[in-house]
């Protein structure tokens, strides 16, 4: 029999339509998966980055939030809400604006027979002359029974050649005029901030009394031993005893000095700047555009680095759930599966 003799059927429409669809049922079979793996790659690929952005984006905002957050507070525009320190014997209380209220949160205070108080405080104040100033302030401190603990003057940026810099001066005032001291400022020019803290260290000294009282003590009856020994070996045990005995003695009572000088002297800082040298100029230049720039790329790396840190235990955590939930899908997918096999 040759090929000529065999018959083959008719291929009609409808068959023609059956063979196709069957063929095309095929292939959409065979690719779906790989192009459904290489959709979810594709998506996951696009989460992952978003991801990333948005955590790029939200350390951005963050992280200078964070580092405003921190510097605010100690010091505040005179221009803004003036407010009284409501508990003058708390640590580290603070005070921004005015000084109105000072003296009768003072005033309010327990005595200083019951409680000792080191006081310190900070200003920023603007004038005409900040080394004119300086000097009128420490003249001051001194008059009232303190002194010029520090004083800096830096020279001016400017082309007026009789003009003076900014000025830093620390005094030491009595504990008891620091809020008259630092109100009467305003005769020197604009105050734009102050800063008062009070640091409680009733505890400490109360400590370092029993301790000298104790050693003293110790002293008296080791130099009784001294007095009584019947060898010179007891003699010379006693004077090494009493020696060290003492030069703890010495120590602890040069520490108390200084508690009872910080307590009764209250540390004032002053920066003195001159009025509106704060207002920068305007970027004039490539040169000063390049720093500027600069400068800008370092405080939004060091803002980025910042709020990374604060968001890297959120992400660890977010790690942990989206690894819980895929281990989750996993076994899940895999359950499926088998089932589908078994039912097969």
């Amino acid at each position: 029999m040759t090929t000529e003799d065999i018959a083959l059927p008719e291929l009609t429409r409808s068959r023609q339509d059956d063979i196709e669809r069957a063929l095309f049922a095929e292939i959409a079979a065979t690719e779906s998966p790989a192009r459904n793996g290489a959709t979810r790659r594709r998506r996951r690929g696009w989460a992952y980055a978003a991801a990333a952005a948005a955590v790029l984006v939200v350390a951005g905002f963050v992280g200078p939030a964070l580092g405003s957050g921190a510097g605010a507070g100690s010091i505040a525009d005179g221009t803004g809400s003036q407010e009284s320190m409501a508990r003058p014997d708390a640590e580290g209380t603070e005070m921004s604006g005015g000084l109105q209220d000072l003296g009768d949160a003072g005033a309010a205070a327990a005595p200083v027979d019951e409680r000792a108080v080191i006081a310190r405080a900070e200003a920023r104040l603007e004038a005409d002359d900040p080394a004119d100033a300086a000097d009128e302030i420490g003249a001051r401190a001194q008059a009232s029974g303190g002194y010029v603990e520090s004083l800096t003057v830096s020279d001016a940026a400017t082309d007026d050649a009789a003009a003076t810099g900014d000025a830093r001066i620390t005094v030491r005032v009595p504990a008891t005029g620091l809020t008259d001291f630092l109100r009467d400022l305003d005769d020197l020019g604009a105050v734009r901030a102050t800063d008062i803290s009070r640091d409680d260290v009733t505890a400490e000294t109360t400590d370092l009394r029993a301790r000298i009282a104790s050693l003293e003590t110790s002293v008296e009856r080791l130099r009784g031993l001294i007095a009584d020994a019947a060898s010179t070996a007891d003699v010379l045990a006693a004077e090494d005893a009493l020696a060290q005995r003492q030069a703890d003695l010495d120590a602890l009572r040069a520490r108390e000095k200084t508690f009872a000088d910080d307590v009764a002297l209250s540390s004032a800082t002053i920066t003195i700047s001159r009025h509106g040298q704060a207002v920068t100029d305007e970027p004039d230049g490539f040169g000063d555009g390049f720093a500027t720039g600069w400068n800008a790329l370092l405080v939004t790396l060091n803002g980025v680095v910042i709020g990374l840190g604060f968001l890297l235990p959120w992400l660890a955590v977010a790690a942990v759930v989206i690894l819980i939930v895929r281990v989750a899908r996993g076994a899940r997918r895999r359950r499926r599966t088998d089932a589908t096999a078994d039912d097969a």
